[in-house]
């Protein structure tokens, strides 16, 4: 808070305007046609300038102190109820989603929360207007220095005559002041209305005037305003200036910048993930890391997620001065009038928070798009959402006939005297689309009298405080469409041999009953019938209809017939859950030229036809085709495994190294890029592809549970069966087959015999299986076996040299034996015994052919 010395008194403010009235008029008097200003006095136009810009700066740096002061305190009271806010979320945690849901509704019936949030929205935006004021302050007051300087530098080099006012002034004042404003300090405003009244005097003197001029007395009344002694100005006038240093030092180690942050997990020079404007101290600090794996569980109830998942936390223990602006990158595909963007805030201690951007697009990184910009007074996570819109308004006890701004067909009259004291409403209204209802009598006979349906419609009031007077509502029910009517008429059943058609039947059925309009109401904790209440059709589609009570639910439905309640309440309720649930395709897809690259893309049914277009667009195509439609919610997740031959590294790190997880939101691409390996590359042999089955497990957002940096399936909800088989095959690619090191090593006659000595050590390596599958790759005779089972029968290793050298003997002369016997025993299943008889060979011939030069 700025020192009360140094403020202006009411009176010493009014006598300041005064001054700067007076200033002006004298200005206009130079601005007359030259016959009149030489009529008039010869004045200093460029002191006289420099006076007004003086004063009005003056009373700009008052006003600014004072704005500041507000600033300060609009600060304090926005910070204090976002820490009662969110005090008031301690229970709203992901794990404990019951305690979140009756929390929510004990707000919603006392209406406080609703208060409490309407109260801090209209401090931030008073504080935003501030803000806006400030700085246009700031501007004005640059404005002013340039044009003091101008004047001053002018006053110095030329005479006052010799200086045409009139000349720059009819140009642009900021265009012309800043392009020749000096780089020299300011002077003083006090020190130049001194300096200019000397001047006055010396010129007063050679001019013969008898009047004297109003400089002095305007001179005069600016040091009574405030109070200033010329003295002791100028012996200050030092600690002034070091002072003024200080605060030019201090305002710009807190100059705001914006810097975008990148995903800190990534290279620096990846793509920007937010940026921040804050403090050049403070940005430094702070990290961005994407934790996209949070994504399930930062939506809840009609929430859609909008944006990546981002965690931006304090990586230093300096102070954040709060608060901060972030802007988020978003894209929304839908955006209608029932829907509104909002940002949610999850502190460390996992506490929600929503907060309302102040834009939703704006230009960073050298690019106009879509931003979500708000002003934060914590970190944590932060996520763009998508969410119906939320309309409050305060009904007076004198009644209220409100119109929705989101749909302006809605209307709710409340009659005077409907409540004891003014209360604060809360409207949501959710679209049924007529889609939805027609998929719910597809599945169930029962609800085919049902037409169309009004939109969900959500009213909150206080609980404390009971409806007296009937509430009107009015909502649009559209009728039977006009392509059906034109459809019946032309359609006219005839009478055919004297009887008629099943067809016939039922048109004749559909004629003689009558249409009517029901109500179903919430309360209690269940949908209900209201049989009392009647409803009457209005024009443009539109019904109407009076409440005795008030209910936090409605719905009217358009019956072709009369249906049982019980049927009606449960087509309610099921069209309550069918708004929630999409219609999702999973397709799966390789990349043309590496086969082993594969995506797999979780997407709304109806935009499977454009997504598969941009996916071969990149290079992937199919098989396998499209899955069938899956029903999920905003945030649920796919687990998939792979049962066969093939397998793929997980990138997530998981602990079953089987399994990849793909999270469904409904505005967002859902994609999951994997690298595919066979098992066994002796498998499948008889096709030319690798073959597998990947199941898809759905896992809904009540088995996620927080865990870290993603959201893990809790152990005690076991998966159920699968919502969806694809089968999924891998191209082979052709190996290289390794030849026998025979080749190579091999150097002299293989038609000589392996010696004893060799066949010796081979059978002592042999075991019984080796030795038994070597027999039948020897293919040794049957009566040469028993001979050497009877010749040895209690040692292996002579049995199998008896049966080596008999089949040592039967062989030709001119065959290759021992490249023979390597060959068996890789068929054996020994390559590295194949490997070592070779090497033993070739090492023995080499030593035969020693010998004979050492003699």
């Amino acid at each position: 808070m700025a020192d009360p010395a140094s403020q202006l008194t009411l009176s010493q403010e009014n006598n300041l305007l005064n001054l700067l009235h007076e200033a002006a008029e004298e200005l206009r008097g130079l601005l007359q046609p030259a016959k009149a200003r030489e009529e008039t006095d010869h004045r200093d136009s460029a002191g006289l300038h420099t006076r007004l810009f003086q004063i009005l700066r003056m009373f700009y740096e008052v006003q600014t102190q004072r704005v500041c002061v507000l600033r300060e305190v609009l600060c304090g009271t926005a910070n204090t109820l976002t820490g009662l806010r969110m005090c008031s979320n301690l229970t709203h945690t992901f794990p404990d989603r019951e305690t979140q849901e009756k929390t929510a509704d004990v707000d919603a019936s006392c209406g406080s929360h609703f208060f409490q949030d309407h109260v801090t929205d209209v401090i931030l935006n008073v504080l935003e207007d501030v803000h806006v004021i400030v700085n246009q302050f700031s501007v004005m007051s640059k404005r002013l220095d340039n044009g003091i300087a101008f004047l001053t530098e002018i006053s110095r080099e030329s005479k006052p005559e010799s200086c045409d006012i009139s000349i720059w002034l009819g140009q642009h004042p900021a265009d012309h002041l800043l392009a020749n404003a000096q780089s020299t300090r300011l002077p003083d405003p006090v020190k130049c209305c001194t300096l200019d009244d000397r001047n006055k005097s010396e010129e007063s003197s050679h001019e013969e005037t008898k009047v004297d001029s109003p400089y002095k007395t305007m001179v005069t009344d600016c040091k009574n305003c405030l109070n200033m002694n010329v003295e002791v100005e100028e012996e200050k006038e030092g600690e002034e200036r070091e002072k003024s240093r200080g605060r030019d030092c201090e305002r710009l180690k807190h100059t705001l910048v914006t810097v975008g942050l990148a995903d800190r997990a990534r290279s620096s020079e990846s793509p920007r993930v937010c940026y921040i404007t804050a403090p050049s101290e403070v940005v430094n600090i702070l990290t961005c890391e994407v934790v996209d794996g949070l994504s399930s569980l930062m939506v809840s109830g009609s929430e859609e997620l909008v944006s990546t998942v981002l965690r931006i936390q304090n990586s230093s223990h300096v102070k954040c001065p709060f608060p901060l602006t972030i802007a988020v990158p978003f894209q929304a595909s839908y955006r209608g009038n029932y829907r509104e963007i909002t940002v949610k805030v999850v502190d460390p201690e996992q506490r929600v928070s929503y907060v309302t951007p102040t834009s939703t697009e704006g230009f960073y990184g050298g690019q106009r798009g879509w931003f979500a910009v708000v002003w934060v007074y914590s970190l944590g996570v932060f996520g763009v959402l998508s969410r119906l819109k939320t309309e409050s308004f305060t009904v007076p006890k004198t009644g209220l006939s409100h119109k929705l701004s989101v749909d302006s067909r809605i209307c709710l009259d409340y009659l005077p005297g409907s409540f004891s004291a003014p209360v604060v409403a809360q409207v949501t209204v959710q679209p049924v689309d007529a889609f939805v209802l027609s998929s719910l009598k597809s599945k169930n006979d029962s609800y085919h009298a049902a037409l169309t349906s009004t939109p969900l419609l959500y009213l909150s009031h206080p609980s404390t405080l009971k409806l007296r007077q009937p509430l009107t509502v009015i909502l649009p029910c559209p009728p039977i469409s006009e392509k059906r009517k034109a459809g019946e008429d032309t359609d006219r059943p005839t009478l055919i041999s004297g009887t008629f058609s099943p067809q016939q039947i039922r048109f004749f059925f559909f004629k003689s009953c009558k249409e009517q309009l029901v109500v179903l109401g919430w309360i209690e904790s269940r949908w209900k019938v209201l049989d009392k209440v009647s409803v009457k059709n209005l024009q443009n589609s539109l019904v109407c209809f009076e409440l005795p009570e008030s209910y936090e639910r409605l719905i009217v439905l358009r019956l072709q017939s009369s249906v049982k309640s019980s049927y009606l309440t449960s087509l309610v309720e099921e069209l309550e859950e069918a708004v929630k649930i999409f219609s999702v395709t999973v397709v799966l897809h390789h990349e043309r030229l590496d086969p082993s690259s594969v995506v797999v893309a979780t997407l709304p049914s109806r935009d499977v036809s454009v997504a598969v277009r941009e996916l071969q667009a990149l290079g992937y195509y199919g098989p396998p085709e499209p899955s069938s439609e899956l029903s999920m919610r905003e945030g649920e997740q796919l687990l998939l495994r792979f049962s066969g031959n093939i397998t793929c590294n997980d990138p997530i790190g998981n602990e079953q190294m089987d399994s990849h997880i793909i999270t469904f939101h409904n505005q967002r691409r859902n994609r999951l890029f994997l690298r595919l390996k066979e098992v066994d590359p002796f498998g499948n042999y008889s096709s030319l592809h690798y073959k597998c089955v990947t199941s898809l497990f759905k896992v809904t957002k009540g088995q996620l549970v927080w865990n870290g940096d993603r959201a893990a399936m809790s152990k005690d909800c076991p998966l159920e069966e699968p919502v969806c088989r694809l089968p999924l095959t891998l191209p082979k690619s052709a190996r290289t087959v390794c030849q026998p090191m025979s080749v190579k090593v091999i150097q002299h006659s293989q038609t000589d015999p392996p010696s004893d000595e060799l066949l010796s050590w081979l059978c002592d390596e042999l075991t019984e299986d080796d030795a038994a599958l070597l027999v039948m790759s020897l293919h040794l005779r049957r009566s040469a076996v028993q001979i050497a089972r009877l010749r040895s029968p209690h040692s292996l290793s002579k049995q199998a040299f008896h049966m080596l050298t008999a089949w040592r003997r039967g062989l030709p002369s001119s065959s290759p034996k021992c490249p023979m016997l390597a060959h068996c025993l890789t068929r054996a299943g020994r390559p590295d015994l194949a490997r070592e008889l070779l090497l033993r060979e070739a090492a023995h011939y080499k030593m035969e052919e020693r010998k004979p030069r050492e003699t």
